[in-house]
């Protein structure tokens, strides 16, 4: 790549995929190829592994993903990083976990898995729960006796290093508290016009909500396209 050329992270729900409309407006479709046509790299950063990945999302053709909050990584259709928890360690935090009637829900590459369907534990945890009852193509089970490959960390850094890019040519897009970790590493960070006060704080631009064409108007503020 050239010095002239960036990398684009973006966040998944509620920033490049709208959950009210239920779909990525065509507008940020757009911004992205017009970025892909100048040179940059558009990359998905996301909680989700691969599998989770909707086939509208990946028809974008974008140039990379960072699943798993950046432990499976795949640039340009190959993998260049792939991180798993050992064995041992799983089982030391599952043994902690039942002592202390603590519920969590571990990650693998094609499937996750909860403790049990115990919706009252923690609103959030209720929710997911939920939110895979509502999804039975998300592979997922509510028992840990099958676990295998829970993943979790970060990998913007390392794929700017991948790619002898500084980060200060590297932007962020997000709308969550789970994206302050992506906004601290990338040189730039926009947040969507609906993020949460605390990613606002930080973000070095705040475009409009994701429908209202945010993308595209982050991008062209930046002249990305």
């Amino acid at each position: 790549m050239s010095e002239n050329n960036k990398l684009i992270f973006m966040d998944v729900d509620a920033t490049l995929y709208s959950k009210e409309q239920r779909l990525v407006p065509e507008s940020t479709i757009k911004a992205i190829h017009e970025a892909q046509e100048n040179g940059h790299k558009v990359l998905i950063n996301t909680g989700r592994p691969l599998v989770y990945f909707e086939k509208e999302i990946l028809d974008i053709g974008c140039d990379g993903y960072l699943c798993s909050n950046g432990v499976h990584i795949l640039l340009d259709g190959e993998t260049i990083y792939h991180k798993t928890v050992p064995e041992t360690v799983v089982e030391q935090i599952k043994r902690i976990c039942e002592e202390n009637n603590i519920y969590g829900t571990f990650e693998g590459e094609k499937c996750s898995y909860f403790r049990d369907h115990n919706v009252d534990f923690h609103p959030h945890y209720g929710f997911m729960i939920t939110a895979f009852d509502l999804a039975p193509y998300m592979a997922h089970e509510f028992t840990w006796d099958h676990v295998e490959n829970p993943d979790k960390g970060t990998g913007l850094t390392y794929v700017a290093d991948h790619l002898n890019i500084s980060t200060d040519d590297c932007y962020a897009f997000g709308d969550s508290n789970n994206d302050i970790s992506m906004f601290k590493a990338a040189g730039h960070g926009i947040a969507m016009g609906n993020a949460c006060d605390e990613l606002k704080e930080i973000a070095e631009y705040v475009t409009d909500s994701v429908n209202d064409d945010g993308i595209y108007h982050a991008f062209e503020h930046y002249h990305l396209i």
